[in-house]
């Protein structure tokens, strides 16, 4: 047993392990998302736990990357195959002891499937007294500095001291697929890392303001689905040139209801290239009341032209100061904040009205090819394959 170099991760689910008789369809799936986030790793389902072995045993730092992006882990830990016999699992926790510095200590025991003829308690307590008498250390079980994990399941036993956090959820795959609307800014990654925690597959569309607009905008939504992919697994990215539909509605319609008719376009030409590719919901990075066009109704307005597909808003109920933590978190805050041009500002009005009417804007597109500028939009748009 080399205690610098584990054999294997030990990773464990919560949600998942909740879903009763369609848990086995959620575990398959994350070990598929395991063995995509991890090619040529040896991944196996064992009691209620995934044991991932990587292709390269040196590369135990990349592995712990890849695993804390996988939605569906609770925690993973690197770990040593022990052989289950009491004698041997103390020789290797006395091992892997002698390799840590702690003055406080304890160990946890699991078993699980498991023929082994000792209980739990009686596993702690040997292993306790062996490590407390080799290096002098208090047994602590509530703040120890120091804990052995021992796991025994299904005739094999696996040892490790170290848990470190999965990002939770739903493995991405398991709850359908989705069409997020993704522009250089914050929220809308945010938005679309929380509905790939809830499972879903998700692909992104991004609207630019060309040829009104310099291409950074365009730029800026491809860094941040390239730095999604290890998270939501979406490698498509549909780029729509919107500014020569967004000329049409400064020509007609009323200043104050610009952004929203934006927004009715955008919906209209998000859910025609949904459906085409079997996407079951379209997501936004709204949140209510965050600015003018976020308002109750306005989002009813936007809302009311989504003819067949669901409109998530998984950021409705959060601020600001909560959106830019988990950008923070999750890496694409630094992205967002360099300057791009959002078409969303290109010929934006001094007001915006914050309570649409269906008549104002129904009289508002009257004067508007709508079916022809969306027509546009669809036939125009860029697939980027994002790798």
């Amino acid at each position: 047993m080399n205690p610098d170099r584990p054999e294997l991760f030990v990773a464990h689910y919560h949600e998942v392990g909740l879903k009763g008789r369609n848990r086995g369809y959620f575990e398959k799936r994350l070990a598929q998302n395991i063995r995509a986030a991890l090619p040529g790793a040896t991944v196996k389902l064992i009691s209620g736990r995934v044991l991932v072995e990587p292709a390269d045993a040196s590369s135990a730092d990349q592995t712990a990357a890849a695993l804390s992006r996988v939605f569906g882990l609770s925690s993973f830990s690197p770990a040593w195959k022990v052989s289950p016999e009491l004698g041997s699992m103390t020789t290797a926790a006395l091992a892997l002891a002698k390799s840590a510095d702690f003055s406080s200590f304890q160990v946890r025991a699991r078993r699980g499937n498991s023929s082994f003829p000792e209980t739990s308690q009686k596993i702690n307590e040997v292993i306790g007294q062996a490590i407390k008498d080799a290096s002098g250390a208090r047994v602590d079980l509530t703040h120890a500095e120091w804990t052995c994990h021992i796991e025994l399941v299904e005739n094999k036993g696996f040892m490790y001291h170290q848990k470190l956090p999965g990002p939770g959820g739903l493995p991405v795959g398991s709850s359908g697929k989705v069409l997020s609307l993704l522009s250089g800014g914050i929220d809308s990654p945010v938005a679309a890392w929380n509905i790939a925690k809830r499972g879903a597959s998700t692909q992104f569309i991004h609207f630019h303001g060309q040829p009104f607009s310099d291409p950074s905008s365009a730029r800026q939504a491809t860094r941040l689905a390239r730095h999604l992919i290890p998270w939501v697994a979406g490698r498509k990215l549909w780029m729509i040139s919107f500014g020569d539909i967004q000329k049409e509605i400064v020509t007609s319609a009323p200043p104050q209801l610009r952004i929203v008719l934006y927004r009715r376009f955008m919906m209209r030409i998000a859910e025609s290239i949904a459906l085409d590719n079997g996407a079951q919901a379209l997501v936004t990075g709204e949140s209510l009341g965050q600015v003018a066009s976020q308002t109750l109704p306005n989002m009813v307005a936007i809302n009311s032209v989504v003819a067949k597909l669901p409109v998530l808003r998984p950021l409705v109920g959060h601020d600001k100061l909560e959106i830019e933590q988990i950008a923070k978190r999750i890496g694409t805050y630094e992205i967002s904040i360099d300057p791009h041009q959002d078409c969303c500002v290109l010929f934006v009005p001094r007001q915006v009205t914050t309570a649409a009417t269906a008549t104002g804007l129904e009289k508002a597109e009257a004067k508007l090819d709508v079916a022809g500028l969306v027509g546009k939009g669809v036939a125009g748009a860029e697939l980027v394959q994002i790798s």
